[in-house]
C-alpha cells in the first residue's frame, strides 16, 4: 500500500503540472527520461524496500502486519547493505520494464530492443518465481544474491 500510495502521489502530481508545461517543449532526451522514471518510481521504492528491511524491524510495514522478517541465511540481521542488494535484484525487473515501456512510448530504439528488454524483465520475474517454488526454504533470486530469507 506504501508504493500504490507513492504511485498515485506521483500521477496525481504528473496530472497536476502538465497543464503548466510549455505545449511546444521539445522533450527530454531518452537518457534523461530514465533518469526521472527512474528517480520518481523505482528509487525511492527501493529505499523504502531497503530502509525498513534492513532497519531495527527488518520488515517493510507490510511484512510486520503479516508477522514476516528478513533475516540472513544465518538467522542474523540483513542490515543495510544485504538489504539494498536484495532490494535492487528485486526491483530490477520492474526497472527493465520501465525502460522498455518508456523507450516503446518515446520510439526511439528498436523494436526487437525493447522486446528484448521487456522479455529480460519478465525471465527474470518467473526465474524468482521457480526458484521459490523449487527451494526448500521458498528464497526468491533477491534472496540468493543477497543471502537473505523471509520468515515469519
Amino acid at each position: 500500500m506504501v508504493i500504490v500510495g507513492w504511485l498515485a502521489v506521483i500521477t496525481a502530481a504528473g496530472f497536476a503540472i502538465r497543464p503548466l508545461l510549455p505545449t511546444q517543449a521539445e522533450p527530454l532526451p531518452p537518457a534523461l527520461t530514465d533518469v526521472v522514471a527512474f528517480t520518481l518510481s523505482v528509487l525511492p521504492v527501493g529505499v523504502y524496500l531497503s530502509v525498513t528491511e534492513g532497519g531495527a524491524r527488518h520488515a517493510t510495514w507490510g511484512k510486520r502486519w503479516t508477522r514476516l522478517r528478513v533475516i540472513t541465511a544465518d538467522g542474523g540481521p540483513p542490515g543495510p547493505g544485504r538489504a539494498a542488494i536484495r532490494n535492487a535484484v528485486k526491483l530490477l525487473p520492474w526497472q527493465l520494464a520501465h525502460l522498455a515501456v518508456g523507450r516503446l512510448i518515446l520510439g526511439v530504439d528498436q523494436p526487437v530492443t525493447i522486446g528484448i528488454t521487456y522479455a529480460l524483465s519478465v525471465l527474470i520475474a518467473v526465474a524468482s518465481i521457480v526458484m521459490v517454488a523449487r527451494d526448500p526454504l521458498r528464497r526468491a533470486l533477491h534472496d540468493r544474491a543477497a543471502g537473505t530469507r523471509v520468515v515469519q
